[in-house]
């Protein structure tokens, strides 16, 4: 009897002993806070759920290999992303926990923004964006007594000490800062509106509407950008009847009024712009894009692959030289492959490589960033 109490004793605390250090190595790797040779990598992606929290965050080489990546328990929806020389961010849909990664280190900060609201609580961001020295991201409260409202959040440089945050109406879409104002594009569900922010002052200076018939919206935070110091160009698509040709639309900075809109040709629904030198790229996630000089002639374009019953179009990013489109499988394959980047160049339209994207399990969206 004695020896069958001996060998329960041992076997109880051998199961005590496992499970303390199963503990301790989730502990270890939940604290792991660093993507190693990060300032190495070309490529940083995203990897979330839409509604179940966690999050994985992958840097990869210029050939596709994963050099290192982490997961974290918070993160959910992580559906925009933005980065400059020091950093880079990811924000989320559906909570106000968002990232900021050190790119020379790898070090992970986590972001977490409490409302001016008092009647909700981690209500998501629809952007974050980095624009001309500033961060700038959006918190969306949604509809109040006071109709559908917003807050935007910006700070200067990579502290957040100076960080600041107005009320502003309508759903915020995107903003960019330009000569040390806040410009923000907002809409509810007729019109859309766009806002210049004081930042010394924290106060709105000026407000226009953006003429869009009650149907035409944009789709997200890179549908508005700086063609130069004096003009925005903004693209719009017909999100209510799908019947109407898209629009680019040039407004003043100064004044805010529209100085000049652009019909796209039927079938072309851009999404995103992208500003390289003189010319505007404007790139559809059904597999189009087109070229326009600053006096909106288009100049060229070309169709790419935008994925099938198999794989879904995530992300498309830029550099100056080449477009990278992100596709997604629906299920993930051998060897952990979630999907592949496909780099194009932009003067040819010819596709450069397709690099494959590994991931440490299943995933339902991606979002990424070109760090060189």
């Amino acid at each position: 009897m004695n020896r069958f109490k001996t060998l329960f004793i041992i076997i109880c605390i051998l199961i005590v002993t496992t499970s303390c250090g199963n503990k301790k190595e989730e502990r270890s790797s939940d604290n792991k806070t660093v993507l190693k040779d990060i300032d190495k990598a070309n490529f940083i992606v995203g990897f979330s759920n839409t509604l179940d929290r966690g999050s994985e965050i992958g840097i990869y080489s210029e050939d596709g290999s994963k050099m290192d990546s982490l997961e974290l328990k918070d993160g959910i929806n992580f559906t925009m992303s933005s980065h400059n020389k020091n950093d880079t961010f990811f924000s989320s849909n559906r909570s106000n926990h968002h990232l900021m990664i050190d790119n020379k280190t790898g070090k992970i900060n986590k972001i977490k923004e409490k409302s001016l609201s008092k009647t909700t609580e981690d209500e998501g961001a629809f952007f974050i964006r980095s624009s001309d020295g500033y961060i700038i991201h959006d918190i969306n409260v949604g509809y109040t007594n006071k109709g559908l409202q917003s807050e935007l959040v910006y700070w200067k440089g990579n502290s957040r000490k100076n960080k600041k945050q107005i009320k502003l109406d309508g759903e915020l879409g995107s903003a960019i800062a330009v000569k040390n104002k806040i410009y923000a594009i907002s809409s509810d569900e007729e019109s859309m509106s766009i806002f210049s922010i004081n930042p010394e002052t924290n106060k709105q200076e000026n407000k226009a509407s953006i003429p869009n018939k009650g149907i035409y919206f944009m789709d997200e935070k890179d549908a508005f950008q700086a063609l130069d110091e004096n003009t925005f160009v903004l693209t719009v698509n017909d999100n209510v009847n799908e019947k109407e040709n898209s629009k680019l639309i040039l407004i003043d900075r100064e004044t805010l009024k529209v100085k000049k809109e652009v019909e796209m040709e039927k079938g072309f629904h851009p999404a995103k712009l992208k500003i390289v030198k003189d010319s505007i790229l404007a790139v559809s996630f059904d597999g189009k894009l087109h070229v326009f000089d600053k006096k909106m002639v288009k100049k060229n374009s070309f169709n790419f692959y935008a994925g099938d019953d198999n794989k879904l179009m995530n992300d498309v990013q830029f550099n100056d030289r080449e477009m990278y489109v992100l596709l997604k499988n629906f299920d993930i394959q051998r060897d952990n492959k979630l999907g592949d980047i496909t780099s194009y160049d932009l003067k040819s339209g010819k596709k450069v490589k397709t690099i494959p994207l590994k991931a440490n399990k299943e995933w339902e969206i991606a979002r990424f960033e070109v760090l060189k």
